[in-house]
């Protein structure tokens, strides 16, 4: 009799950013032949069904949450946090009692989730199944190589690098914690075999293992930007970005396909789902730098409300107002890309050989910016909040510099080479079918 299909259950909560690459790594789990069911937020059903995966989602709509006005405050200021944290917090709870119910009725033969949902290594340890973490980020690796991402900090040095890291999982600990607690109380989890300090948050972002070794660690994103560090420990594996392939059937719109047709290859500008504190004066800002600079542009409109009335006729003709569109297919016939410096955009833009400009908000926005400076595939990165039109327009006019080609060239060269969403499928499934051999 042929062996059962291998079940296996990915978490990734967060907007589309912490979505769809996990969508990518479903589709060519899939198409190995494997059983995928991927939970996260709200909003993503068609998407995860369209790769041949079940939706299994959990009741959070993260980009209602972004768009609210606690969320965006919290982007900005202290006191904002504090009030987003709070109100968020019952939330969270309530996902992590759903990520609880839905990995023990699934009954996975492995597990891999993003830091957000860390609750799962409780249920990998009830059912003995592995349990991997994954990070699109370098944030769960501490190396002395660079600081942790996530705080913005300048080089301080080997040993103040590292240290950094052991601050961010302080605090990881510290979220993790009423977490693990909620799943506690919900499902009678306490028992010998878990001892308080794990259910308080201990080492849950490390997974689990059913023979005790440590787990393997996914690092999904590209060594062009972030070269593998020497003190990375052996089970630390980067694979290379998780990118959604092109769809040969999208069909543009036709006012899209004919201004790409109709003179040379314009700049793309988007946001993505970052809030600006400003909106209105980022679009001021935007549309001013292109009547300076004279280049066509392609502008994705969600971030700032953008509309055709309020385009200037000095632009008229130039510009194009999009609503949206895949950037598999879009990036490939720009001639450079503008954006927030979320882990996909920057990995996208790169993977077609794009230089890039990252304007950055929070997080790790920054340092992915930082990266793309770094790999010779951009300028400097500018803050959004510094934005003006001559400073964007002198950045715009730096990506047009051959160099820039070069560098973003060379990452596209090496991000080919990567193992990417079908090298760690392979590898998943060799994994978990060699251990029920």
């Amino acid at each position: 009799m042929p062996s059962p299909r291998k079940k296996i259950l990915i978490a990734s909560l967060g907007t589309r950013g912490d979505v769809q690459p996990y969508v990518a790594l479903a589709h060519d789990l899939t198409r190995l032949g494997a059983d995928v069911v991927v939970t996260t937020g709200e909003g993503f059903d068609d998407m995860i069904t369209a790769v041949g995966a079940r939706s299994r989602p959990v009741p959070l709509n993260y980009q209602t949450l972004l768009q609210g006005e606690d969320t965006q405050a919290a982007l900005f200021t202290l006191k904002g946090k504090i009030r987003a944290a709070r109100k968020s917090m019952d939330l969270q709870k309530e996902a992590a009692r759903c990520l609880w119910d839905i990995g023990t009725i699934e009954r996975p033969d492995l597990i891999l989730f993003n830091l957000k949902a860390t609750v799962l290594t409780l249920v990998a340890r009830h059912l003995n199944v592995p349990a991997l973490p994954t990070a699109l980020q370098p944030v769960s690796a501490p190396t002395g190589s660079f600081p942790l991402p996530l705080f913005g900090l300048p080089d301080l040095g080997p040993f103040l690098n590292r240290q950094s890291y052991a601050v961010g999982r302080l605090l990881m600990r510290l979220g993790i914690a009423p977490l693990a607690k909620a799943v506690q109380e919900h499902a009678a989890l306490k028992d010998a075999s878990t001892p308080d300090s794990d259910l308080m948050g201990g080492n849950l972002m490390d997974g689990h293992m059913p023979g005790g070794e440590a787990a393997l660690s996914l690092q999904a994103f590209s060594c062009a930007l972030v070269p593998t560090p020497p003190d990375w420990p052996a089970n630390t594996w980067a694979s290379g970005y998780w990118l959604t392939e092109p769809d040969p059937d999208y069909v543009p719109p036709e006012d899209l396909a004919s201004f790409l047709e109709t003179g040379p290859a314009p700049i793309y500008l988007g946001f993505g789902s970052m809030p600006s504190k400003n909106p209105g004066k980022l679009t001021e800002t935007v549309v001013a730098t292109l009547e300076q600079t004279g280049q066509r542009a392609v502008l994705a409109t969600g971030w700032g409300g953008l509309s055709a009335k309020d385009l200037p006729r000095s632009v008229s003709g130039r510009i194009f107002l999009l609503d949206k569109a895949p950037h598999s297919w879009l990036f490939p016939r720009c001639a450079a890309v503008v954006h927030h410096g979320g882990a996909g955009t920057t990995h996208e833009a790169l993977r077609w050989g794009k230089p890039s400009l990252v304007c950055p908000v929070f997080g790790d926005q920054p340092f992915w910016g930082k990266q793309v400076h770094r790999a010779g595939a951009g300028p400097a990165p500018i803050r959004q909040t510094s934005l003006t039109p001559s400073k964007l327009a002198r950045a715009l006019k730096q990506l047009e510099d051959p160099v820039y080609r070069v560098g973003a060239k060379r990452a596209a060269d090496i991000m080919a080479g990567e193992p990417g969403a079908r090298g760690t499928a392979e590898r998943l499934l060799t994994m978990i079918g060699s251990e029920k051999a």
